[in-house]
């Protein structure tokens, strides 16, 4: 099983991604919450096999302190409700972009391909 946090928009927003994160079978979601301090920490002082990012409006401003732990990470699938490249200036480097309202075949995508990418990872 891999290890996988979300960081949300909203703290108590329930999203479909999180949903679907909690009915894998490959994946043990270890910390869902928005971006804060607590998020920063868990960043900063976990181990996660992947990290998925729901970001917030191009509006509404990511810390720093945050982006820079998310360039940090492996694997990162992000989803957003606008296009990717509004976010082009986050210097992010994911595996996947969700373009929100997304279907589950492409959330299965991005899964399929993190797997992929880990699975060689283990091999080398």
């Amino acid at each position: 099983m891999y290890r996988c946090i979300l960081i949300k928009k909203w703290w108590l927003a329930d999203s479909f991604l999180e949903s679907f994160i909690r009915r894998t079978t490959c994946l043990e979601l270890t910390w869902a919450g928005a971006y804060s301090a607590e998020a920063l920490n868990t960043l900063q002082t976990g181990s996660y096999d992947l990290v998925f990012a729901s970001l917030p409006s191009p509006e509404m401003a990511v810390p720093e302190s945050i982006l820079s732990e998310l360039r940090k990470q492996q694997a990162l699938i992000v989803s957003a409700s606008y296009p990717e490249y509004l976010f082009s200036g986050y210097g992010l480097d994911p595996l996947y972009f969700l373009k929100e309202p997304f279907p589950p075949a492409n959330l299965q995508r991005a899964l399929e391909k993190f797997k992929d990418i880990a699975y060689r990872r283990k091999s080398a």
